[in-house]
C-alpha cells in the first residue's frame, strides 16, 4: 500500500513529537485526520514506525509580498507504540523518529493492527470512535478487577452500556447466547435496585442461560443475618413514649435466645452475630 506523506518530523523528545506541515492545501486535504486525539504513522528511518496520538494543533502565517500568506501548521504528538516491519504492534517499544522523517495519516489497516486482539487483548468493549468498523479490545481480566464508573446524564444511555458490557462478558447477543456450544461459566451479580437489567438478561428457554432474579417476593433475609440496630428497627416502634422499655426487654429475649440456641459458647451478648 502507497503511503501518502503530509509532512515531516520537525522535534522529539520522549514527551512530545514536533511535526510541521508546510502546504496548506495538505492540511486541509487531511483537515479531518488532523483532529485532536487522531493517529498518526511516523517512519523511523526503516521498516518500522512510530504511532503517535494527536495532543495539539497550531497554525503559523507568515506575510509575504503583495498581502499574500503563506500557512505553515505544526502539531504535536505522543508516541503510543511501534509497528514493525511484520505488522505487529508493540506498546512497549517507543522507539522515536528523528526530524526530517516522513509523517503520514494512520490508514484503516494500521487502526485495525493497534486494536487486534491478542492473549490479553481479547474483551470487546466497544466500537472506535475513530473508526466504527473496528472493535476496541482490551484485557478483561484487568478491567473488570477494578472499579469501573460509567458517567453522563440523564437518558444518555448509562443502563445500556452497563448492560451492553455484561453481556459480553457472558455472550449474549442480539437476545442469543453465543456461548451455549463453549460452556461460558462466568458469573455476574447485579444489585438491580430498580430493576433494569432483567430484560437484557432474559432469554427463551432454548439458549440454556440461567437467571436467577432474587425480587421482594423470592428473597428472605434471616434474622440473624442483622446487627442488633437492624433488629431494632424492625420490631420497636421509636417514636412511643415507651419505646426505651421495649428496647431493654428487647435485647433481653435475643440474648437469652442466642444463649439457648448456643450452649456452648460462653460470654453471648447482644450483639453477638
Amino acid at each position: 500500500m502507497s503511503l501518502n506523506k503530509i509532512g515531516q518530523v520537525l522535534s522529539c523528545s520522549p514527551s512530545t513529537i514536533t511535526i510541521t506541515i508546510t502546504d496548506l492545501k495538505t492540511f486541509e486535504e487531511h483537515k479531518k485526520e488532523l483532529q485532536i486525539g487522531r493517529l498518526l504513522k511516523i517512519s523511523q528511518g526503516n521498516n518500522d514506525f512510530t504511532i503517535a496520538t494527536i495532543r495539539n494543533v497550531k497554525g503559523i502565517d507568515t506575510q509575504h509580498g503583495e498581502g499574500s500568506t503563506h500557512w505553515q501548521f505544526q502539531v504535536e504528538c505522543q508516541a503510543i507504540g511501534t509497528i514493525d516491519l511484520d505488522g505487529a504492534f508493540d506498546r512497549g517499544s517507543l522507539l522515536l523518529p528523528v526530524p526530517t522523517e516522513p509523517v503520514y495519516i494512520a490508514d484503516h489497516d494500521t487502526i485495525e493492527k493497534l486494536f487486534a486482539a491478542d492473549n490479553e487483548h481479547d474483551f470487546p468493549l466497544g466500537q472506535l470512535s475513530l473508526n466504527k468498523d473496528i472493535t476496541l479490545k482490551i484485557n478483561g481480566n484487568r478491567f473488570f478487577s477494578k472499579h469501573i464508573a460509567i458517567v453522563g446524564s440523564t437518558g444518555s444511555g448509562k443502563s445500556c452500556t452497563v448492560a451492553r458490557i455484561l453481556q459480553d462478558a457472558v455472550g449474549i447477543s442480539d437476545s442469543k447466547n453465543q456461548s451455549i456450544s463453549t460452556q461460558n461459566n462466568s458469573h455476574l451479580v447485579i444489585f438491580d435496585i430498580h430493576d433494569e437489567y432483567t430484560a437484557a438478561f432474559d432469554l427463551h428457554k432454548d439458549e440454556k442461560f440461567s437467571l436467577n432474579r432474587l425480587d421482594i417476593d423470592s428473597l428472605q433475609l434471616p434474622y440473624w443475618l442483622m446487627n442488633s440496630e437492624e433488629l431494632e428497627s424492625m420490631f420497636i416502634e421509636s417514636n412511643e413514649s415507651n419505646s426505651h422499655n421495649q428496647v431493654s426487654q428487647f435485647k433481653n429475649a435475643v440474648t437469652l435466645n442466642k444463649e439457648r440456641h448456643n450452649p456452648k459458647i460462653e460470654g453471648i451478648t447482644y450483639d453477638t452475630p
